[in-house]
């Protein structure tokens, strides 16, 4: 959530890291829609232009030619949404995807280390991942395990 302080410019990003175990891993890339380019063009528009030198038509890259998807950029604009459960930090399904996507591939197992209202659980279920969660709120497990229809275990303290 954007920071209401009043005293110096609103955070309105969060930093995401992405770990692996080892120098070789998994990977997929994704896309976003290529809006405009370097030429203000918008979709592919190959043309023929006569090469006097060869005598002969050649295909070129005309100026406003470009793909219709791009790879994905590093800051991304997603919507805040409440959670009606009480938990401060949630963030909205649709930001978690793109890197789970990416770094985990279906079957495999996502893990966040700070679990709290279980969102990356949810969305894991949701692109056929498994995951693993770690939370040291028991407040913030309880809202988890609802979330992901688990069964609530009692507290030890």
């Amino acid at each position: 959530m954007p920071s209401s302080a009043t005293d110096r410019f609103t955070t309105d990003f969060e930093k995401l890291f992405l770990f692996v175990k080892s120098p070789k891993y998994w990977f997929q890339q994704q896309l976003e829609p290529a809006l405009m380019n370097r030429w203000g063009g918008n979709k592919f528009v190959p043309k023929q232009h006569y090469n006097y030198k060869n005598q002969a038509a050649v295909k070129v890259r005309a100026r406003d030619m470009m793909p219709e998807q791009r790879n994905k950029r590093c800051v991304w604009s997603v919507p805040t949404r409440p959670l009606k459960e009480a938990h401060f930090a949630s963030y909205p399904e649709k930001l978690i995807e793109i890197p789970i996507k990416a770094g985990c591939p279906v079957g495999g197992i996502v893990l966040d280390p700070f679990f709290g209202s279980g969102t990356t659980g949810v969305v894991a279920k949701k692109l056929g991942r498994g995951y693993l969660g770690i939370e040291l709120n028991p407040e913030y497990i309880e809202i988890a395990n609802l979330r992901l229809g688990l069964q609530s275990f009692p507290s030890s303290h």
